[in-house]
């Protein structure tokens, strides 16, 4: 039996192949490897596919959050509110520019940044005359949006700089306070993207992009991911080598084109998943009211995640934990002095996800094996569980040892 990939490049490579020569030919033609034509032209149609009227190509995601922070005024002496429910990438790129990652616990329901958490860090620290942070960075985790229109008021009431991490949600959106749709990555100062191959719109490579409607902020990045540069070998400031090169712009292009079509099919795969696994006892993706996910991952829950793990690898299906240590114990973060327990939401989540196959690629068929595995693994759980039960039920009713 074929084994299940996790992400499948190479059928998407397949697909968009002869698109990403042609435009190759071009670059080869013109020797424009970093900037030049088709840098340009993929930022226009990146702001174009969003909405916005700015995409500033750059080096990667974390460049993107580093950049547009920067970019924002953040900087030394700063907080920067945030999820510990994420990859390293968010709370590096806030330490990088020399601000605090300040973390608050998530919504049990969608393990993204909890609106309720964020408004009593905050109502509490302005009570006690304490310095608030300036900015916060919501994660759309797994391609779900943030509760941004909660999220967006709490930064207005406070006075806040909002700028997303969007580096997973390629095409997620939400229904806005007065009916509008909001694409995820414009509704704060800043949207940050990251196009990581395995990404819904993945490069070869490293890219990531920032995206805005303020013209200011867009010069500002454009000028830091440059060296600072304000002429050839003019440099009014150190800035960074932080640019998106022109083969990686080439492929995003070619999978820009197909990213609504592809992302409409990992919405039918989650679909399918949710019809084949709504009878077990797994925690399924949540969904709320009003929100499109981009489903970059389909991550399930459940106290038997290594068990259901193991049944997959077993079988040859791919799968991942997104994440199992969360921010605040990672070593990295140990200057914030947080413990365990701190965060118990995001805690039990660690403890508990379980990234099941996603991709567009992805056959019904091989949604149905994956299926049948994980269901033949919970039965087993089951049954491991009731048997324990029982031994416990007739230890219980022994006569107690003379000693």
């Amino acid at each position: 039996m074929r084994p299940i990939k996790f992400v499948d490049l190479a059928a998407q490579n397949a697909e968009v192949m002869d698109d990403i020569e042609r435009e190759l030919a071009q670059i080869h033609d013109q020797c424009a490897y970093v900037g030049g034509t088709v840098v340009e032209a993929f930022e226009r149609e990146f702001a174009d596919f969003l909405g916005v009227r700015h995409a500033i190509g750059v080096g990667s995601g974390t460049d993107a959050l580093r950049l547009a922070l920067i970019a924002a005024g953040l900087g030394p002496g700063d907080q920067v509110v945030t999820t510990p429910m994420t990859f390293i990438a968010t709370a590096a790129a806030i330490q990088q520019t020399g601000a605090r990652p300040v973390f608050v616990d998530v919504d049990p329901e969608t393990g993204n940044l909890s609106p309720r958490a964020l408004q009593r860090y905050l109502e509490c620290h302005a009570n006690a005359g304490a310095r608030l942070p300036r900015a916060i960075v919501p994660v759309h985790l797994y391609g779900l949006p943030a509760a941004m229109n909660e999220i967006m008021a709490i930064a207005r009431e406070f006075g806040l700089t909002v700028i997303e991490d969007a580096c997973q949600a390629h095409g997620a959106r939400w229904r806005g306070p007065s009916g509008e749709t909001v694409m995820a990555g414009t509704q704060g100062l800043a949207g940050c993207f990251s196009f990581y191959p395995g990404k819904n719109l993945g490069a070869w490579g490293e890219a990531g992009a920032v995206v805005t409607n303020d013209d200011q902020l867009a010069e500002r990045v454009k000028f830091l991911r440059d060296h600072g540069r304000i002429s050839h070998y003019a440099h009014r400031e150190f800035g960074y080598n932080a640019r998106l090169d022109a083969i990686q712009a080439a492929v995003l292009r070619a999978k820009l084109r197909r990213l609504g079509e592809w992302n409409e099919r990992r919405r039918k795969v989650a679909r399918l998943y949710r019809k084949l696994l709504g009878s077990t006892c797994l925690r399924l993706p949540a969904e709320p009211d009003g929100m499109v996910s981009a489903n970059h991952l389909f991550v399930v829950r459940t106290p038997a995640r290594d068990l259901l793990r193991e049944a997959l690898v077993r079988n040859e299906i791919q799968c991942g934990i997104h994440y199992p240590v969360p921010l605040h114990l990672q070593p990295a973060c140990r200057q914030l002095r947080h413990s365990p327990g701190d965060f118990p939401v995001c805690e039990t989540m660690a403890d508990t996800v379980l990234s099941l196959p996603m991709h567009p690629h992805l056959s019904d068929t091989e949604v149905g094996r994956v299926a049948q595995v994980v269901r033949d693994a919970l039965a087993g759980y089951r049954e491991l569980l009731a048997g324990g039960l029982r031994q416990m039920a007739t230890l219980s009713l022994l006569p107690p040892r003379r000693r």
